[in-house]
């Protein structure tokens, strides 16, 4: 990460209509091969010619579900057909450009598959190689993406797993493969909606696993994932897959250390859970072993952030130092959570980003098990949640009927409570007391307090500049209208007038026309 770059700060807007709490995080499973050993399922063989112990001991960590929400909701993908796209749009707007190279047309060239977003307005990238440094493997084996039904080596996979019989049920298949299936299934690719039935991309990676033939898993995660958010975009997909493959991409790129330097967010807002182990009490569940002996040495789930590597790929460069400043001289005033100002540059219709503590339990359960009423589905998600905060935030109740203003006046008052309807509702004992808040993990410095009061006068400043413009503005049609020296009650009433006349019009032109017919 680079410091001092002087990029700008721009909130990327969002790719997926989807609402963010909509969204489910999945969370891979992490793996007891020791207790799995123990209970009569060896499966070190079948790994160690996979080289992926460390990727299994990588997922044994914290996810960090906001975080991974609000990546993907601005995430889209860079591939070839994109290259291709930003070529015809150059050409539609300079035709002169038709047959030149990227360079020519002003693009930079186009060299690999990328998945961009961004985190609170730091561009993200991710790529091959930095999924391949988080796993913990290379980025060489065997890839076979979009498979057809015509692939020989189907039958390859019916021979050494169906044994030879295309009938034979997944569920009737030798107990080493059934649970290299589950490793694909809730290790590698979660699939989430839908059929259980695994794609025939995956039916060959379990051959491969079954054959003792090393896999390119960055490439195949790459591959899902790049999947996963195109569907995302179209509105056919709210699982957002490899959880924990993204927060250690963002624990290991230091998104999280500038986060917690800034004091900017903590691990109990930021929503951490973790993924319920794969061990032998797994065999028994699913019945390749009558009874599960457990030990002492049985692997337990950790919310402990990993090492940080120190060659690990950059993912994002680190904004302007006075933007953070801004951000942190916001925290102060309301501790808690990652909080964008709204005086940062944004994107029509997009809200502030927040991830508050008050909020984080409640995102949890709908990530990961949907309502506290769907039990099976909680079931279902064996996710352990580490965070304690309370629920929903208060929905805000609308009155029951609106007064006939201009349309002037109600922009004015819209733009008079734009505060009021960005920032959530203050507690009531705060209301009344007026009790001072201040973190005890922040330290104000007399710099800091001086940006913040700029801040707020400038606020004020641009507040009161636009009242009085548009208390100008409604002057002159008032007074275009012969009414500038009429009362506001009189006013109201005109209007009123003017709306039942328009109403009484139109009824008669339609009763008029009814007539002739």
């Amino acid at each position: 990460m680079q410091i001092n770059t002087g990029l700008s700060y721009v909130i990327k807007p969002k790719t997926m209509a989807i609402p963010l709490e909509s969204f489910e995080v999945q969370v891979e499973s992490p793996v007891d091969f020791a207790s799995l050993k123990r209970n009569g399922m060896n499966l070190e063989a079948e790994i160690i010619a996979q080289q992926m112990f460390d990727y299994f001991s990588m997922l044994n960590g914290p996810t960090y579900v906001k975080l991974v929400k609000y990546f993907w909701v601005r995430a889209e993908v860079y591939d070839l057909e994109a290259a291709k796209i930003q070529e015809n749009q150059a050409v539609a707007r300079d035709p002169s450009l038709k047959g030149k190279s990227r360079k020519e047309m002003g693009l930079k060239p186009f060299r690999r598959t990328e998945i961009r977003s961004s985190m609170m307005g730091v561009p993200i990238t991710i790529t091959e190689e930095v999924i391949a440094k988080a796993c913990r493997v290379s980025v060489e084996g065997r890839f076979l993406g979009n498979v057809s039904r015509k692939n020989p080596l189907l039958e390859s996979f019916t021979n050494l797993v169906l044994k030879g019989n295309p009938a034979t049920k997944l569920v009737e298949i030798n107990g080493s493969h059934r649970v290299l299936l589950k490793f694909i299934i809730d290790c590698f690719f979660q699939k989430g909606g839908g059929s259980d039935q695994p794609s025939l991309d995956h039916k060959l990676v379990l051959y491969f696993l079954a054959a003792y033939q090393k896999i390119n898993l960055p490439r195949y995660l790459m591959h899902h994932l790049c999947w996963a958010i195109k569907e995302g975009i179209k509105g056919k997909r709210k699982q957002v897959p490899c959880g924990r493959l993204l927060s250690e991409i963002f624990s290991q790129g230091k998104l999280l250390e500038t986060l917690r330097r800034n004091k900017l967010a903590f691990d109990k807002a930021l929503g951490t859970v973790s993924r319920k182990i794969i061990n032998g009490k797994t065999l028994q569940n699913m019945k390749i072993i009558r009874k599960f002996a457990p030990s002492e040495k049985d692997l337990k789930e950790s919310a402990v952030q990993t090492e940080l590597m120190r060659d690990f790929p950059a993912i994002s460069k680190e904004d302007n130092p006075e933007v953070l400043a801004e951000l942190i001289a916001a925290y102060a005033k309301e501790p808690g959570g990652i909080i964008l100002d709204k005086d940062t540059p944004n994107i029509p219709d997009e809200a502030p980003l927040r991830v508050r503590g008050k909020r984080a339990k409640i995102d949890v359960d709908s990530e990961a098990a949907g309502a506290q009423t769907k039990k099976q589905k909680l079931d279902k998600s064996e996710a352990t949640n580490y965070d304690s905060m309370p629920t929903h935030a208060p929905k805000r109740k609308r009155g029951k009927g609106e007064s006939s203003v201009t349309k002037e006046a109600a922009k004015l008052a819209l733009e008079e409570d734009w505060d009021a309807e960005v920032e959530e509702p203050k507690s009531k004992k705060l209301q009344i007391t007026g009790t001072e808040v201040v973190s005890p993990m922040f330290v104000m410095t007399p710099d800091m307090a001086r940006r913040a009061d700029d801040h707020a006068k400038k606020l004020a400043e641009e507040k009161k500049k636009k009242k009085e413009q548009y208390l100008a503005e409604r002057e002159e049609k008032l007074k275009s209208l012969g009414l500038d020296n009429c009362d506001e009650f009189f006013v109201q009433k005109l209007a009123e007038v003017r709306e039942i006349a328009d109403t009484v019009e139109q009824e008669a032109v339609k009763e008029a026309k009814e007539m002739l017919k």
